[in-house]
């Protein structure tokens, strides 16, 4: 069951000066932090969220699930859930959880993620962490009340902070080597932001390039014009939303960035050759 109410047990702040989509066009920004006590057995989810989430398992114990794979997770673990999958986790019954988390999102909120699980044996859990370090850190962000442009930057130096200390801890050392061609970027670009409302021409904007020699670079890259290749990850994110949820189509429409449904059910049907409805149910049947 999703969380809808906040309760003594549960301390969260979310900046609220800008927005989601400002958010995800920066290199990293801070989305919500908090900090909780849960009840036994308490369960949050399944939820599929835009943004990435880093849990730090203060005491007692409890089960993270992402896609079906079920995490078991203990005091002193991270355990990270990405964007865009569905995931859920409950406090064990007898010892439940205390933990805090911070949200993030950024055009480098995935790769930043990822490096911190390529070395972890449980795909989404980092194992004997030092976490009262994190635990401070957190409260600090608990004392902003996000209300200035100057907390605003504050709150993502302390995410900053945070990830300087995880790499510290974990011994990671960030690849940034890799060059990418123009038309790479713009498909990275695409990846990451697939879920908002895109023109091209804003995204042409963004890269100070027209929008037909964007349309052209990016065809000669990867033979597919960057229009129909945001469509196609919209639709195979979709796609992956009808198998593995239960969620309405219009709330997955919304999800990969179709603001209206009537329109997202027609494309899908045009490349699925089926409604989203039917896609969903005859997926269902091959797993029964």
């Amino acid at each position: 069951m999703e969380k809808t109410n906040l309760g003594d047990h549960m301390k969260e702040y979310k900046e609220r000066i800008h927005s989601k989509t400002y958010k995800a066009n920066t290199d990293l920004s801070l989305y919500s932090a908090g900090i909780e006590q849960c009840k036994s057995e308490y369960t949050y989810g399944p939820i599929v969220r835009s943004y990435y989430v880093m849990h730090f398992v203060f005491s007692g114990k409890g089960q993270l699930t992402i896609n079906e794979h079920s995490f078991d997770v203990k005091a002193g673990d991270i355990f990270l859930i990405p964007a865009n999958k569905v995931a859920t986790y409950q406090a064990d019954k007898n010892h439940p959880w205390k933990y805090g988390w911070v949200n993030f999102l950024g055009i480098n909120a995935e790769q930043y993620f990822y490096s911190l699980t390529k070395d972890t044996h449980d795909q989404y859990i980092i194992h004997n962490v030092d976490v009262n370090q994190y635990y401070k850190q957190i409260e600090r962000l608990l004392d902003l009340s996000f209300n200035t442009d100057a907390e605003y930057f504050e709150s993502n130096s302390i995410l900053l902070h945070i990830f300087a200390m995880l790499y510290e801890e974990l011994n990671i050392h960030f690849n940034n080597n890799v060059k990418y061609s123009l038309a790479e970027e713009i498909r990275l670009y695409l990846d990451l932001n697939y879920q908002y409302n895109l023109k091209m021409s804003e995204i042409a904007d963004k890269f100070g390039i027209h929008a037909n020699y964007m349309t052209r670079l990016f065809h000669q890259k990867f033979d597919i014009s960057p229009k129909q290749y945001l469509l196609s990850i919209k639709l195979k994110k979709a796609a992956g939303l009808l198998q593995s949820t239960n969620l309405p189509v219009s709330t997955i429409a919304a999800s990969v960035g179709f603001i209206d449904a009537l329109a997202f059910s027609k494309k899908f049907s045009k490349t699925y050759h089926c409604s989203p409805t039917q896609y969903r149910k005859q997926t269902n049947e091959k797993k029964n």
